[in-house]
C-alpha cells in the first residue's frame, strides 16, 4: 500500500511496514499477511498506527 500512490523509483528508500503494529499485535509481527511495502515517508507517518487509523 503506498498511500500517497508513489512507486518505488531509483535511490527511494522503502520500507517493510507491519500493517497491524508489532507493538498492539505482536502475535502478528512474522506473518506475511500482514506486511506491506511502504516508502519512507509513508511509514514515518503512519508511525504505530494500524490500517484504519491511518486512513
Amino acid at each position: 500500500m503506498l498511500r500517497i500512490g508513489r512507486g518505488a523509483s531509483d535511490g527511494m528508500v522503502m520500507h517493510v511496514d507491519h500493517i497491524k503494529p508489532r507493538s498492539l499485535y505482536p502475535h502478528l509481527a512474522l506473518d506475511i499477511a500482514n506486511l506491506q511495502i511502504m516508502c519512507n515517508e509513508c511509514n514515518v507517518s503512519k508511525g504505530n498506527r494500524d490500517e484504519v487509523e491511518w486512513q
